[in-house]
C-alpha cells in the first residue's frame, strides 16, 4: 500500500529552507540556512544537490540526505526537494538574469519520499521566490545600492549578509496549493552522504616552516661562536706580530 501523502508539506518555512542567490549589487550567497537539517557549512552539499543543473531548464530533482552523526542514533536521512533555476523578473547591475538555487527539507518520513513528485506542485520554486518578495526583493536585500554596500562595515557591527539572512528568516510560511503537480517533471537523484567534517590536520608545509624556524634559531648560535673563534685567532695573530717585531 503506497505511502499517503505528505500533509504538512503544505507550507514552506524558512526553518527548512535553503536558498543562495545575489542581489542587484553583491555577489552570490546564502540567504537562508536551514534550521532543520542543520549542517556546520552547505557549500558542498548544495554543489552536490544542483551544481551540474542547467538553470534555465529549471530542472525538478528530489532525493535523500544522508547526515552521518556520532552516536548510537546513527546516519539521520531527511527528504529534500531541490532547483536551480532564473528569477523570472530580476537582474543583477549588468543586466543579466539572477539565479537561485533552492533546496526544500519537508517535513516527511523518508519511507514517503515517492510520494513528492505528486503532492509538491511543479511551480514550488516560484511561488516561494514570490513569498520572498517583501524580504529578499526589498531594497534593504536585493536592491542594497552599492554606495550602502561600500559603507557598510563603517556603520554596522553585523556583516550585510548576516542582515540579509535575518531578514529573510522572517518570510512568512508560503503555503504551496494542491492541484498543480506534474510527476512527469521530477527527476530523483541517488542519496546524498554528508559525513561530519574531519579534525584539521596540520599541513606538511607548517611543518616544514616551523623545521626552518627551529633550524633559524640554532644558527644564530653557531655563527656567534665562530664569530667568538675569528676574533681570538686574528687577535693571537696580531700580538705575535707586535712580539716578533
Amino acid at each position: 500500500m503506497p505511502a499517503p501523502a505528505p500533509a504538512p508539506a503544505s507550507f514552506v518555512e524558512t526553518s527548512r529552507l535553503l536558498w543562495k542567490t545575489r542581489g542587484e549589487h553583491w555577489d552570490y550567497e546564502f540567504i537562508c540556512v536551514p534550521e532543520i537539517p542543520a549542517l556546520p557549512a552547505w557549500h558542498t552539499t548544495l554543489e552536490a544537490m544542483v551544481g551540474d543543473a542547467d538553470a534555465s531548464a529549471g530542472e525538478l530533482r528530489y532525493g535523500l540526505l544522508e547526515i552521518d552523526e556520532q552516536g548510537p542514533r546513527g546516519p539521520r536521512v531527511v527528504a529534500y526537494v531541490a532547483t536551480r533555476f532564473l528569477d523570472p523578473a530580476r537582474k543583477d547591475w549588468t543586466g543579466r538574469q539572477v539565479q537561485h538555487f533552492a533546496v526544500w527539507f519537508p517535513p516527511i518520513p523518508e519511507e514517503a519520499i515517492e510520494t513528492l513528485p505528486g503532492a509538491i506542485p511543479a511551480d514550488w520554486h516560484l511561488r516561494v521566490l514570490a513569498g520572498l518578495a517583501a524580504t529578499y526583493g526589498s531594497d534593504e536585500v536585493f536592491g542594497l545600492p552599492e554606495a550602502a554596500i561600500r559603507a557598510w562595515k563603517r556603520r554596522h557591527r553585523e556583516s550585510r549578509a548576516a542582515r540579509a539572512m535575518a531578514i529573510v528568516k522572517r518570510t512568512p510560511p508560503v503555503e504551496l496549493p494542491e492541484g498543480d503537480a506534474a510527476p512527469s517533471r521530477w527527476k530523483r537523484v541517488p542519496t546524498l552522504k554528508k559525513k561530519p567534517p574531519e579534525p584539521q590536520k596540520p599541513p606538511e608545509a607548517a611543518g616544514l616552516q616551523l623545521a626552518g624556524a627551529g633550524d633559524s634559531i640554532k644558527r644564530p648560535g653557531l655563527g656567534c661562536f665562530a664569530a667568538c673563534v675569528l676574533v681570538i685567532v686574528a687577535v693571537a695573530r696580531l700580538m705575535l706580530g707586535c712580539v716578533a717585531s
